[in-house]
């Protein structure tokens, strides 16, 4: 990490991201000191319009909407580990951001954290590099909890 460069409210989301990919094996991510501007484009209008857009798999943002705590979304990101079927391993609408964030090939991650002016509704974007949710390549990068 470059000193001085992250926010610590971005820190504290990539530990936290760290946290739960070492639960299941997966090694730990690293911050890239720059957003693509593909990522801030989309951030910005999704802030501006205030909702959560389609998840589109060519172009994987996840986002999380809140009025709280931005690192709370990581764990409800992760959340959808609680629906992923690790014997059926593969994409699902519902398990989309826990298997992006656990993605075990990925290992930088941009993250943006914005404001709705008006609604005051936070919301947080992470953008995974490599990318993740690839089909045919669940199963050896969406390893099961460590036990």
């Amino acid at each position: 990490m470059i000193p001085g460069v992250f926010a610590s409210v971005e820190e504290d989301i990539l530990n936290e991201h760290n946290r739960l990919r070492r639960l299941h094996r997966s090694p730990d991510l690293q911050l890239v000191p720059y957003v693509p501007d593909q990522v801030h484009s989309a951030a910005n209008n999704i802030t501006e319009e205030d909702k959560e857009p389609p998840y589109v798999r060519d172009f994987p943002l996840s986002v999380c909407k809140t009025l709280g705590d931005p690192v709370k979304c990581v764990q409800q990101w992760y959340d959808g580990v609680k629906d992923y079927d690790f014997d059926n391993p593969g994409f699902s609408d519902e398990t989309k951001y826990f298997t992006a964030l656990i993605w075990k090939a990925s290992n930088h991650v941009a993250v943006l954290t914005k404001t709705n002016q008006i609604s005051k509704n936070k919301y947080v974007f992470a953008f995974y590099h490599p990318l993740g949710n690839i089909d045919g390549k669940f199963k050896e990068n969406v390893p099961r909890l460590n036990g």
